[in-house]
């Protein structure tokens, strides 16, 4: 694990002691934030007029007896992130919940962005005072979640270039330089889901620290969003931290026994191979294979709670809501059973608890999600369970908060 100087045992940030000399929280909740409930022209031509992926998730139908779908947001609030006043709702649960901040996905198709909107109504209005950072999700998207992988909408490519590279950080350097930037160190954080795609990787990251010191900065603190291994790890050299992206993060680990759980060995198997192979045989099983995967709920949070470091990377830890994706996948879902709210506040207790033993340099934990709804992922409040997920949250935050002159 890389050490800054000022991140040692006896720094505040291990301490957990903020500038005035108070304990801050224990740990700083960041939610990721899925922004496709809007409309796009885009999607408009793919999947029809004022699609959004709200379209999904009314789709949802049981797969078995007890399966809960459809999920349906409370109120039946089906909100539109185009409009402000959504954004500063969502908001304002959040923070009222003990969540820290939001990591807003981020979709760039080398100049093409798309989803944008509720990034740049944030960054238009710099009286919502609530920490982001940004994720690159850069992978191309095609029509996986009707079996047709091989239809390509819009391909992810990574031109190694200087104009590219430049084009890129013209748009995210105004995230970057945003008072309100989750920054570790003092410097900004920015997610990456898939380093492993990216030519010349440590060139375009150099390029663009260059750039961000120049234009005041202290620097950049990238982060890889990690699932599973990348398989070359040689693409990591120029980042700073994993954050571990659960409950799938788990799921790949080694720790994983799948057990009694169907497709065992085709699971471990898979595992083995190259990225690009595993890849490739996920997606003709998608096609093929019309049957649902199980996982166990407690299993995967019982291994993200466990202090795994990858390799001589800071290493933070990921949390998740529930999982669930047949909104999208109906037949070909993936599901972990087991989940409720009591059992999420249970491991997250734990998860939490564990963070005054990780020497970090923040405490931050990336949770999966506030609001990835046609995956099951989300924080948000529905219909079956009401606020009971974020009450957990903010019960197991606020009693790990306290003044320095309590015990901690």
């Amino acid at each position: 694990m890389i050490e800054s100087a000022d991140t040692g045992p006896n720094s505040n940030a291990a301490s957990g002691k903020d500038s005035k000399g108070l304990l801050s929280p224990r740990a700083k909740l960041i939610a990721i934030f899925f922004p496709q409930f809007h409309a796009i022209a885009e999607n408009n031509a793919w999947w029809g007029e004022g699609f959004t992926d709200w379209d999904n998730v009314k789709s949802g139908s049981p797969q078995y007896p007890g399966h809960y779908q459809p999920r349906v947001p409370i109120n039946a609030d089906y909100y539109d992130q185009s409009q402000l006043e959504v954004l500063r709702r969502q908001i304002d649960l959040a923070r009222a919940h003990g969540v820290h901040g939001f990591c807003h996905y981020h979709y760039w198709f080398d100049g093409k962005q798309l989803l944008e909107t509720p990034t740049n109504l944030i960054l238009d209005h710099p009286d919502i005072d609530f920490p982001f950072c940004l994720s690159w999700a850069n992978e191309t998207w095609s029509r996986r979640w009707d079996g047709h992988d091989s239809h390509v909408l819009i391909a992810q490519t990574h031109p190694p270039t200087h104009e590219s590279w430049k084009a890129h950080y013209d748009y995210l350097i105004r995230a970057w330089k945003d008072p309100r930037a989750i920054k570790v160190d003092g410097k900004p954080v920015f997610v990456i889901y898939r380093p492993q795609n990216i030519q010349k990787i440590d060139e375009m990251l150099a390029f663009w620290r260059d750039l961000a010191v120049k234009d005041g900065l202290k620097g950049l603190y990238f982060v890889f969003q990690k699932t599973h291994d990348p398989g070359n790890a040689s693409c990591l050299n120029s980042f700073d931290a994993v954050f571990q992206f659960q409950p799938f993060e788990a799921v790949h680990s080694p720790r994983y026994d799948r057990g009694s759980i169907k497709h065992s060995r085709w699971f471990k198997w898979i595992r083995r191979l190259p990225e690009r192979y595993q890849d490739k045989l996920r997606s003709l099983r998608a096609k093929w294979v019309h049957e649902l995967t199980f996982h166990d709920y407690d299993l995967a949070w019982r291994i993200a709670t466990e202090k795994r470091p990858y390799e001589r990377f800071t290493t933070f830890p990921g949390a998740f809501v529930d999982w669930d994706n047949a909104a999208r996948y109906k037949k070909r879902a993936t599901v972990f059973r087991g989940a409720s709210p009591q059992v999420f506040a249970h491991w997250f207790a734990k998860l939490v608890d564990s963070m005054a033993q990780r020497n970090l340099p923040e405490n931050l934990i990336f949770l999966n999600a506030w609001n990835e709804w046609s995956e099951g992922a989300y924080l948000e409040p529905d219909e079956k369970y009401g606020y009971q997920y974020l009450d957990a949250v903010k019960t197991v935050l606020a009693r790990h908060t306290m003044p320095a002159d309590q015990d901690a």
